[in-house]
């Protein structure tokens, strides 16, 4: 076991018995290197409280049932540390102050009551886990708060250093243990991160407030990135529609443009409704190439859409002509794209949206899905009235001129609603994209 590292080579010169803020230059030297090292709330109060080795207490009017109801009315989220003892015992406790401190180095944080009986076991093995709960996981949460005997059996999995997991956790996060700080009658544990990942399920997390459990409620999410400006200001205006759609039919929603020749998905509602997703599809890409997204391409130039026959039939070494000119005409017919195939649209997530692009995706998956895509596009001719089931439903939302602007995709079809279900999804997404595109020629 690696023992936590000292704070005076941590924090260097600030263990020596001196008040960062009496102006020593040798305290001051180190200011920048704390800055980096904590939250910036955390520096302000060191710079303010510390005077060597400990924390000053300082009188206080407040009586701890008073602030306790107070800070009630924060919400916070519900995390479930965990680590394996040397002689093989499991030993967890629940927090509520988990964050993210460090980029470089990769830091994690959160406070623990020091009088506690579980944490000097957690400090003693040197790494742990932490496990984010989701908003399903409440039980999860009491059995580690009441230290049920079963609690473990929701740590099933085992992370790289041993710890036990919760395999549906919304975020776990798996470290060793870099160092500690006495602040009040908490310590501030600081956990370098050795890895990192999304539980089986995503979904939301799970939130405490005011003595009870809850989730967040999420309109919708949008991405961030550079050069996406000019069409993230048209995703703002039709964000009511996707948030709408989301809430009447219980799916995610989302909204993507073309940019660059690649499809991003540029906003989505209803995050987290489907469990078993991923937690996100916002700021995903993947290549608008034949025969993926015709709803991109249907209303666009002739030779805008020759290009976009020819590098599907390149990246797959397949000629996709007879094809590719069908889906563009049944769309421009019917005004959407009904995808059927479930295996398919998994296959198709985990290769571009899990992944964030194409970059992560080697050529030979490239062309499977492609040529995949073309076996299913009879599939995708055909109206929602002549399907028992879909997967996916995807719609235009069109510019003053015609054109495409951007797509309406709706995501998280199960595969067991009835026919009126998915008759329903159809003309609920096109009437949002009806007035997606009144919305722009407005704008």
């Amino acid at each position: 076991m690696r023992a936590p590292r000292p704070l005076a080579s941590l924090w260097g010169s600030i263990n020596r018995r001196h008040s960062l803020a009496a102006g020593d230059q040798g305290a001051n030297q180190d200011v920048p290197r704390l800055k980096a090292l904590a939250p910036r709330r955390v520096f302000d109060f060191m710079q303010s409280h510390y005077t060597g080795e400990v924390f000053v207490s300082r009188p206080t009017a407040i009586s701890p049932s008073e602030y306790r109801r107070a800070l009630g009315h924060y919400p916070t989220g519900v995390a479930v540390v965990t680590a394996q003892e040397e002689g093989g015992e499991p030993v967890g406790m629940v927090i509520g102050s988990f964050t993210s401190v460090s980029l470089d180095p990769p830091l994690v944080g959160f406070l623990v009551d020091r009088g506690g009986s579980t944490w000097p076991r957690l400090r003693e093995v040197g790494k742990f886990c932490v496990n984010v709960l989701g908003d399903h996981h409440e039980d999860v949460c009491r059995a580690f708060a009441s230290k049920a005997p079963d609690r473990f059996s929701h740590a099933s999995a085992t992370s790289e250093t041993g710890s036990p997991r919760v395999p549906d956790a919304a975020l776990w996060v798996d470290c060793d243990l870099d160092s500690v700080l006495p602040v009040g009658d908490h310590d501030f544990v600081l956990g370098r991160v050795k890895d990192l990942g999304i539980g089986d399920e995503g979904g939301l997390p799970l939130l405490f407030l005011r003595g009870g459990y809850g989730a967040p409620r999420i309109a919708s999410l949008e991405a961030e990135a550079p050069g996406l400006s000019p069409v993230l200001r048209l995703a703002d205006l039709v964000r009511p529609e996707i948030e709408a759609v989301a809430r009447d039919l219980g799916l995610e929603c989302a909204v993507s443009a073309v940019v660059a020749g690649e499809v991003v998905i540029l906003a989505a509602a209803g995050v987290g409704t489907v469990r078993g997703a991923a937690a996100t599809h916002v700021g995903s890409t993947y290549p608008l190439v034949a025969p993926l997204s015709p709803w991109f391409v249907a209303w666009a130039s002739e030779a805008e859409q020759r290009r976009w026959i020819a590098e599907g039939s390149r990246l797959a070494g397949v000629d996709f002509e007879a094809v590719a000119w069908a889906q563009l005409e049944a769309t421009r017919r019917r005004g959407y794209v009904a995808i059927k195939h479930r295996p398919f649209a998994s296959r198709f997530q985990q290769l571009f949206l899990d992944r964030r692009g194409i970059e992560g995706s080697a050529g030979e998956e490239i062309t499977t899905i492609l040529l995949e895509a073309a076996a299913n596009a009879s599939d995708s001719l055909r109206d929602v009235d002549d399907l028992s089931v879909a997967a996916t439903m995807h719609a235009p939302i069109r510019d003053q001129s015609g054109r495409t602007v951007l797509g309406m995709d709706l995501i998280g079809i199960k595969g067991d609603e009835d026919s009126t279900f998915l008759r329903r999804c159809r003309d609920t997404l096109l009437h949002a994209t009806g007035r997606a595109t009144q919305l722009l020629s407005l704008a």
